[in-house]
């Protein structure tokens, strides 16, 4: 079978989706294993929401889908307010259950090794009371069927950072062995394009709304 061509990819798109992951988090300063503990935005992750959100005021969001977690759920409100959406909440999008690693640091758990075990093959070495891959890619997969399925094209899903490199994963084709290489900052853009026959990376990890002064405006998304 022939490989698709760009122009087989034109006649064929569907949507333009752009990942982001939640804003900072009194966790996230500390270095903490967050998972489905649910800790709020601080101060800085309230500021990165709104930059965000300021950023994507003009692109044409249709939808905005959230995870439960207040972190995340409270970052696509932002997003969402330009656009005159609310959030759409959808369970599969929580993050990873870390069990007995939840709350604790990740240099710690780098001395202990688990870390490394787990990010070399975290198909068979989900922490203690955590989750499996296998069950972590089905509810994943199970929230990126609903999205694929909602009929629009421009769409924000606001998760988290294991989450996002899940979706990798499943749309893109990377391995589980390798995804968690990826940088993935906290209210950073991922574009992906999601076609019939592929899904492509447009751009990753894009936090350059961090970077810049708060009142500019101008750059571009997409």
């Amino acid at each position: 079978m022939s490989k698709p061509t760009s122009e087989d990819r034109r006649r064929d798109f569907r949507k333009k989706v752009i990942l982001a992951r939640h804003g900072r988090t009194e966790w996230n300063d500390a270095g903490l294993f967050q998972g489905r503990t649910d800790i709020p935005l601080n101060e800085k992750g309230k500021d990165q929401a709104k930059r965000l959100a300021r950023r994507l005021a003009s692109w044409p969001v249709q939808a905005v889908y959230a995870s439960p977690l207040t972190r995340a759920l409270d970052t696509a409100r932002a997003v969402a307010a330009p656009h005159a959406l609310e959030p759409v909440v959808l369970k599969g999008l929580e993050e990873i259950n870390f069990g007995i690693w939840e709350g604790l640091s990740v240099p710690y758990l780098a001395e202990q090794g688990a870390l490394s075990d787990w990010e070399k093959d975290p198909l068979f070495n989900a922490p203690e009371d955590g989750e499996s891959w296998e069950a972590l890619s089905e509810r994943v997969g199970q929230a990126l069927e609903t999205i694929q399925k909602d009929g629009f094209e421009h769409v924000v899903v606001v998760s988290h950072g294991g989450i996002m490199r899940v979706i990798y994963a499943l749309l893109v084709g990377l391995s589980p062995h390798t995804v968690w290489r990826l940088r993935v900052h906290n209210c950073a853009m991922t574009g992906l394009e999601i076609c019939e026959h592929e899904t492509a990376i447009v751009f990753s990890n894009d936090d350059l709304h961090l970077r810049v002064s708060p009142e500019d405006a101008s750059l571009p998304v997409w």
